[in-house]
């Protein structure tokens, strides 16, 4: 306020020294106006002229002074009350991180605890699988095209359990199968029968070939008859029992739906631990036999065998619902000798088509070949009108099966 008194006194003087110099620079001169004073009091007109221009523009800077001084008071007071505002939020922060710390339990003093191995299981493992029964049913009465009526039933389990880590993958298959069938006659016949475990070992990297182990183990739970007649075993638990081992590389796709393992060295053992069937050389095994002095010499358990492995898993949805599974095991055993003309090679084949009916209830197809070179059939012929076992030989093993099935997924 003291500023704009002073300016407007400045202005005051300016303007009346000015009123009171006009009569001099007037066109009537007074006389005693000499050409020098008249000179002087040109110049000291235009000097006050421009001390008036420079007046006004000192006055209108000083207004621009004043405006900015204003704005900066006015944020420095918005930024006083931005800092306050900040300091409060801190402080509540601070407050709610005390309460959520009360809240959380302190970690007792000491070394820190290891972690729970079933924590790391958890995250490191992949465990799925199915379980169910399948149910075939025929009833007959009267039927002039003939049969007889039955009831068959199979319980069944699979199951997959995977380990990743980073330098190395472990899995372990099992398949599990046994069914039974009743015919009218009231007899019970074993209609299925499987154990199958398998374990592979890969070691990762960056390509889809991998170095791999695999290990199979295959057997049965009960003992198998001479159907009809059922009082002649011909195969038991563990007899036989196939266990292969072997090395080499595995290939799959990345969404998983093709694997192939191929081994250049297997090794591949059948036990046959029912010393009766060991003794008619069953499966493979050295029969038993009687030596040049009479003594009865019992057949061999353990048949050994090196060869060439090759296992092949496919899984391919065909239409909605309908999912198709194939597993193929190739195992060609070449240091066996023989005189016969008995190809090698044994063949698991097995394919499934499952058709999905509801959430729990499905159709499953199961057709299974195979073929054992060790394992043999008899071969009958005619002889005098009645047929008799002139020999035997491997033959190919089919068996197919289709009924509803109740599944639950795990």
């Amino acid at each position: 306020m003291r500023l704009q008194t002073r300016q407007f006194i400045r202005i005051l003087l300016i303007l009346i020294s000015t009123i009171a110099a006009y009569p001099i620079f007037g066109q009537a001169r007074y006389p005693f106006m000499t050409p020098k004073i008249d000179s002087i009091c040109r110049n000291t007109l235009d000097y006050i002229r421009i001390k008036q221009t420079l007046t006004l523009q000192q006055y209108a800077i000083d207004q621009d002074a004043e405006h900015l001084r204003r704005t900066i008071d006015i944020l420095n007071q918005h930024l006083e009350e931005t800092l306050n505002e900040q300091q409060i939020v801190d402080s509540e922060l601070a407050a709610i991180n005390r309460y959520l710390d009360s809240l959380t339990p302190k970690r007792p003093d000491g070394p820190r605890p290891k972690e729970n191995i079933i924590d790391i299981l958890n995250e490191r493992l992949s465990f799925h699988g199915d379980y169910g029964l399948n149910i075939n049913q025929l009833a007959l009465s009267n039927w002039a095209a003939g049969g007889e009526s039955s009831f068959s039933g199979k319980a069944f389990a699979n199951f997959t359990l995977i380990d990743r880590k980073k330098s190395f993958e472990q899995k372990l298959t099992g398949a599990f199968a046994f069914g039974i069938s009743r015919y009218a006659d009231k007899r019970i016949e074993k209609s299925d029968d499987k154990i199958d475990l398998a374990y592979y070992l890969s070691l990762n990297s960056k390509s889809q070939w991998n170095v791999t182990a695999v290990a199979t183990f295959n057997t049965q739970f009960a003992n198998g008859y001479k159907y009809p007649n059922d009082s002649t075993v011909i195969s038991t638990f563990f007899a036989p029992a196939y266990l292969t081992v072997s090395a080499g590389y595995s290939y799959k796709t990345k969404d998983d739906r093709f694997q192939i393992y191929m081994s250049p060295l297997a090794g591949k053992v059948t036990f046959v631990m029912n010393q009766a069937l060991a003794d008619q050389g069953a499966f493979g095994v050295k029969k038993g036999y009687y030596d040049e002095e009479g003594n009865w010499v019992p057949g061999e358990n353990v048949a050994p065998a090196l060869g060439i492995n090759i296992i092949t898993n496919y899984k391919q949805p065909i239409i909605k619902n309908i999912t198709y599974t194939t597993m193929l095991n190739l195992f060609y055993n070449y240091i066996e000798r023989r005189d016969d003309d008995r190809l090698r090679l044994d063949v698991n084949w097995e394919n499934t088509f499952h058709f999905v009916i509801t959430k729990y209830i499905s159709t499953i197809l199961f057709v299974h070949l195979k073929y054992d070179h060790n394992t043999t059939f008899p071969v009958y012929e005619e002889v005098d009108g009645v047929q008799t076992v002139v020999g035997h030989k491997p033959k190919l093993q089919f068996k197919e099966s289709l009924g509803i099935a109740f599944v639950h997924k795990f």
